[in-house]
């Protein structure tokens, strides 16, 4: 009787490590606080996985110049994600600026509002960026280069305070 118990208490000792094994506790390889704009499906990918693993902020950068009138249709569809889920679009325009009123005025999103959710309900991944994009702000920096032109400088996935 008494290696019986011995076996059932080693099973489940076995089933215990086995189960905490798998408990993730870094995020995956994929995730990352800094993620490079690159309009492909693996941006895609990336932010998905950055912002479902990284609870920190999770900025987003530029290799060109991006003018805030002229946001990639991808980047658009992960900010009316951010919206759609009630998060809010904060803009902070380069010192000494006035702040406009109405900053989303300005990124044209209610222009291309329809084309990026016609791209997500297209997509296959559409709900997991969705869910990523839940309990999320995205903070948008704009700065002006040397000729005086705005330019997006980097955009910020940030936990939304809930209170």
């Amino acid at each position: 009787m008494l290696d019986v118990s011995k076996k059932l208490a080693l099973l489940g000792v076995l089933m215990i490590s086995v189960v905490m094994s798998g408990c993730q506790s870094t995020p995956p390889k994929d995730a990352k606080p800094n993620v490079t704009f690159i309009d492909t499906q693996k941006f895609d990918s990336d932010l998905t996985a950055s912002l479902e693993s990284i609870k920190k902020p999770v900025e987003v950068t530029f290799f060109n110049p991006v003018s805030p009138n002229e946001i990639p249709p991808r980047m658009e569809k992960w900010l009316s994600l951010v919206e759609k889920s009630g998060g809010k679009i904060n803009i902070s325009t380069p010192a000494n600026e006035p702040t406009p009123k109405n900053p989303a005025l300005i990124f044209g999103l209610f222009s291309g509002l329809w084309n990026a959710i016609k791209m997500y309900t297209t997509e296959t991944a559409g709900k997991s960026m969705e869910d990523a994009a839940k309990g999320r702000d995205a903070n948008i920096t704009l700065a002006r280069n040397p000729q005086g032109n705005l330019f997006i400088q980097k955009i910020v996935f940030d936990e939304r305070n809930l209170k």
